[in-house]
């Protein structure tokens, strides 16, 4: 075949690659990537489209910006569905001198402003390296960022001339030797979202070919907003070098190449400056509010009298010869005393009145000594200027500093850190592109008069190492400020282990003085535990002699039964007399019930005969009174068995009663209700 034969059939093998798009990478004409990572990129785009495209395709755009032959400016053309797009592909005339090709999102966490096979046609057709896949992986649809400031450079060099014809379109006017490489950089910019704008780092990934022959130039540009095509279109009217009329020549062309590439260098330096700034004003107001706090005054006000806090212990080792016995009525303070108590709930009620108080007013624990119990009286405790006011709490100047400071000041470290890795990064991808572009210097293959453009490669290297010094100067700032966060850190966690510490010891003391009244108010349980068994004892005893009693009177009741019937039998109808002057003859004729009795004397001498015995009498006497004295008794045993199981039933019988008046009310409310309802 001849030369124009062979670009024809490479056309024709981009048309075949455009018609098996879906399978990009793997349908590239030409790759240095092994085809085992070609399909591990291919299996990568089918398991995240859903995430990194629109699934709608009403919705979706690719922006061109293009420079042809014979045109003064650049074009802008939007393709908003894929129909567009293939027809502004398949054109029949050369590719342009210079096309950007711009990819945006709604924001760093949406899906790209596109159809997966709008993007997938244009890979094929630019036949864009396969590494860019690694690049694209970092957009899309997400909640939290999974590749941590993920940064790469990835070249192919196709510089060969031997080769070059089987890759040659006569159509698109590519020669098949070019340079091909991408990358991406991390900046940070000021977001617009809501009332108050928040700093916020995104990323943009670029792929570039550069036909060394024709001059033709491709830029391909991931973004998540529309900050990177602005910059493009404002350097292509303002910027002499990326002119439509710097084009014509390969010379011009290349310098251009470099100038686009300073647009994104400078575009992820240009506002770390200021980022870092505002961490450095969130971590000062934080530090210098730590610095400031008055720990000296609150240390002072919460000192303890150390030498008097030793003094119990001092008498307790001189033994325990000389103390007092505990309970001891003229002991100064017994551990049981009313003073020792009362002073103990005074101290209490003004700790827990001024919340954590300082150990300026209030009056420690009372030390208790290991001897005994002994108790001595508290020490004397030094007044700090600090507490002014007895209500005033000491803690109040520490209560700014909180958690949540701690949180802010780590949030200000994590910020710090994450600007140190990116400018790292950035700086890292900004030395391998000077080091690719000095060894295409170096290339026996590389075209003279490319190499024509020493000077103006030494200007990219200038301005491209000056951004680099931008970054380490940067991050020096990081370096110095990560010293401080770690200094303000520290007096942080110890103003707050002090700030606990001493809120420590007053729950202790609150404690001991809680402790003091519970041993206090277990005495005194113990003392009505003593009284109530006392009084238990007593009640036995009573208990006793009720019972006692109860069994005399049984027995009372029992003679006052037998002998009921007799006395009634035998009663006078008469009261006897009251006057000694009445005569037995009065007596006489006012006899039993009988009308006579037992005994009979002489009428004539009544008071000096011989009372005379009638037994008769007597029998008749024994057969009324006998059956009278059991049937009482026999009623008597009747009422006293029979009447309480009587109230028991009568109490039984009225529970009931009760009862089912209860379940006849709840039946009214009810067939209530249901009328009510109905």
């Amino acid at each position: 075949m001849s030369g124009s034969d062979n670009k024809i059939d490479h056309y024709g093998k981009v048309e075949a690659a455009c018609g098996l798009a879906i399978t990009w990478p793997t349908n590239l004409s030409r790759s240095k990537t092994f085809r085992r990572g070609l399909d591990l990129y291919r299996l990568q785009l089918q398991q995240e489209h859903k995430r990194l495209f629109k699934p709608d395709p009403r919705s979706t755009i690719v922006e061109f910006l293009e420079a042809f032959n014979g045109q003064e400016g650049y074009a802008v053309k939007e393709c908003e569905d894929f129909s567009t797009l293939k027809d502004h592909f398949q054109i029949n005339r050369k590719d342009p001198k210079c096309r950007h090709v711009f990819f945006e999102a709604d924001h760093s966490r949406a899906p790209l402003d596109c159809s997966k096979e709008m993007f997938l046609f244009t890979m094929s057709f630019l036949q864009v390296m396969a590494p860019f896949t690694e690049l694209l992986l970092g957009f899309g649809k997400s909640r939290a960022r999974k590749e941590f400031h993920y940064t790469s450079f990835r070249h192919e060099n196709y510089l060969s001339v031997s080769q070059a014809a089987n890759f040659a379109s006569a159509r698109l006017g590519r020669s098949g030797l070019e340079i091909r490489h991408c990358y991406n950089l991390w900046g940070v910019e000021m977001s617009d979202a809501g009332d108050s704008p928040e700093w916020s780092i995104r990323q943009t990934a670029i792929f570039h070919a550069f036909d060394i022959v024709s001059g033709q130039a491709l830029w391909v540009n991931i973004s998540a907003n529309d900050e990177m095509k602005s910059r493009i279109r404002d350097a292509v009217v303002s910027c002499e070098e990326l002119g439509a009329e710097s084009l014509k020549s390969l010379r011009g062309s290349f310098l251009a190449t470099l100038t686009t590439h300073l647009v994104a260098f400078e575009w992820c330096l240009e506002n770390w400056r200021h980022y870092i700034t505002h961490l450095e004003k969130m971590l000062r107001k934080i530090t210098d509010e730590v610095n400031q706090a008055p720990v000296e005054e609150v240390e002072r006000s919460l000192a303890l009298d150390t030498k008097g806090l030793m003094e119990p212990l001092k008498v307790a080792a001189e033994g325990s010869s000389q103390l007092p016995s505990p309970t001891s009525p003229t002991s100064p303070i017994s551990p049981f005393s009313r003073r020792s108590t009362i002073r103990s709930i005074s101290l209490l009620k003004d700790r827990t009145s001024t919340g954590m108080t300082a150990a300026s007013t209030r009056t420690p624990a009372t030390p208790i000594s290991p001897v005994m119990g002994y108790t001595r009286s508290p020490p004397r405790v030094k007044q700090g200027k600090f507490r002014a006011n007895h209500n005033q709490d000491p803690f109040d100047a520490l209560k700014s500093i909180s958690l949540d400071k701690l949180q802010d000041l780590n949030g200000v470290g994590a910020d710090l850190h994450t600007a140190s890795l990116v400018m790292k990064l950035d700086s890292e991808v900004l030395v391998d592109v000077l080091k690719h572009y000095e060894a295409l210097f170096a290339s026996d293959e590389f075209p003279g008069e490319i190499k024509m453009c020493r000077q103006g490669f030494a200007e990219f290297t200038q301005r491209t190492n000056s951004i680099i010094r931008c970054f380490g100067m940067e991050r020096a700032r990081i370096e110095t400020l990560m010293l401080l966060l770690q200094d303000g850190r520290g007096l942080f966690e110890h103003i707050l282990q002090f700030r606990n510490l001493e809120q420590g010891k007053l729950f202790n003391a609150n404690a001991h003085l809680s402790q003091q009244r519970m041993e206090r108010l277990t005495v005194d349980m113990h003392v009505s535990a003593q009284r109530m068994e006392e009084l238990t004892v007593s009640m036995h005893t009573i208990a006793e002699k009720t019972e006692k009693e109860t069994a005399s009177m049984h027995i009372i009741t029992l003679v006052t039964l037998v002998f009921l019937p007799g006395t009634f039998v035998a009663v006078r109808i008469g009261l006897p007399a009251l006057l000694a002057w009445i005569s037995a003859t009065i007596l006489t004729f006012n006899q039993t019930f009988f009308g006579s009795g037992l005994f009979q004397w002489d009428q004539e001498n009544p008071l000096t005969s011989t009372p005379i015995w009638k037994g008769d009498f007597f029998v008749l006497f024994a057969k009324i009174c006998s059956p009278l004295m059991v049937a009482t008794i026999l009623f008597w045993l009747l009422a006293y068995c029979c009447w309480p199981r009587w109230r028991a039933y009568r109490r039984r019988q009225r529970a009931a009663d009760e009862e089912r008046g209860e379940r006849g009310i709840e039946g009214l409310g009810l067939a209530s209700d249901g009328k009510g309802q109905a």
